[in-house]
């Protein structure tokens, strides 16, 4: 449970730098498993920008790639003057629709893959298309260019 204030105990990322994978998305990557898995709570206080990219040791523009990504596909949101916090859920989905979409789901990745793209790239993909589907045109601008970038990046590395 979130302490009323919302401050719990900060969560510890830690980061690659030799590694191909941009640092904001080896970040994005912690956080969302750690959403997923109830170590970050709804309502929880995420780390400042600048806090976080002292710690990490890093440019404050990878926190704020990270976490304009994960604002703009629904995990984390900004509340005025309380900073960023982890974006409640709610569950739309009925038990009895799971198996449906989990054939969906995987009609989808095998036409992804037989397209010749990576497995491990199917949940990017899958989060670029519900931003690029939200009715929030800011949202949908800011995965695009996030994209954008991470791809100029990946051209200019030769990867």
């Amino acid at each position: 449970m979130v302490p009323k204030d919302g401050i719990m105990a900060q969560p510890q990322f830690q980061l690659d730098k030799d590694s191909p994978t941009p640092l904001w998305v080896q970040l994005r990557s912690q956080i969302v498993n750690m959403i997923r898995h109830g170590q970050l709570q709804p309502e929880q206080k995420m780390p400042t920008v600048r806090g976080l990219a002292q710690q990490l040791e890093v440019s404050p523009s990878v926190i704020n790639q990270c976490y304009r990504y994960l604002r703009a596909t629904g995990y984390l949101e900004s509340q005025q003057g309380s900073g960023v916090r982890v974006r409640r859920r709610t569950d739309n989905m009925i038990d009895s629709d799971f198996p449906k979409a989990a054939k969906l789901l995987n009609d989808f990745i095998d036409a992804y893959t037989a397209m010749g793209m990576p497995l491990d790239g199917v949940a990017d993909a899958v989060a670029y298309a519900v931003a690029a589907r939200t009715l929030d045109p800011d949202n949908r601008d800011a995965i695009m260019d996030l994209y954008r970038e991470e791809a100029e990046q990946t051209e200019k590395e030769g990867r």
